[in-house]
């Protein structure tokens, strides 16, 4: 049997305790780095391998682009290098893309088939009643996503995803998508003008704190 876990209070709420996970080693993978360690992300790419590079005993990260000490802008870097055991450069980069999702021109799809669509559309537009205008919303992977599209007129939304960006814009022309720029369900995106790029510890932050005002969740 595992050992019983503490119970706290907070605000009212019960949690439950449970003890960190200290890894002897972290890998992660950066767009930039110079020969002390210092990391900068590209993107999306953030989302959790700053956290990783900071909770390992032993970090090796491996980088795009390799430079010497002083060559990046201070106020730019991300993980800083005393965080940093071991830093390598690449040989070589394909960056596969799991999910490319673009824009043909042809409007937003609902997937299925026949009464399928229908009702996945009635479903959609009714959670897009709940947006209201100047609202942080978070939209889950599946059909909330396709929510944003079912606006009433002069509503006005700012969409989070979770693996680290703030300002999301719809799926890239075809031929305009980038693999550092995905969301949380692995989808090439976009960003708008205003947007944010971040860690996914701040983006829970942000979920924790309140500031997302409403969220939808897909489920079967």
């Amino acid at each position: 049997m595992p050992k019983p876990r503490e119970k706290r209070v907070f605000d009212g709420m019960d949690y439950i305790l449970e003890e960190a996970l200290k890894p002897q080693y972290g890998l992660v993978k950066a767009w930039k780095g110079d020969k002390m360690g210092n990391l900068i992300f590209k993107r999306s790419a953030n989302n959790f391998n700053s956290l990783v590079a900071m909770a390992s005993e032993i970090t090796i990260a491996e980088v795009e682009e390799l430079v010497e000490p002083g060559e990046l802008d201070p106020d730019m870097i991300h993980t800083p290098g005393i965080f940093i055991n071991r830093i390598l450069q690449g040989p070589g980069y394909k960056k596969p893309i799991e999910k490319v999702t673009v824009d043909k021109g042809q409007g937003f799809v609902i997937p299925g088939k026949g009464d399928a669509v229908i009702k996945r559309e009635r479903i959609i537009r009714r959670a897009a009643k709940e947006l209201k205008d100047g609202m942080y919303v978070n939209l889950g992977i599946g059909m909330p996503t396709l929510a944003g599209n079912f606006l009433d007129p002069g509503v006005h939304i700012v969409l989070q995803s979770e693996n680290g960006l703030l300002g999301m814009g719809p799926y890239p022309m075809e031929g305009d998508e980038h693999p550092d720029l995905i969301n949380a369900g692995k989808e090439t995106v976009t960003l708008i003008p205003g947007s944010s790029t971040f860690n996914s510890a701040d983006s829970f932050g942000m979920i924790r704190a309140g500031k997302v005002d409403l969220t939808i969740l897909g489920g079967l």
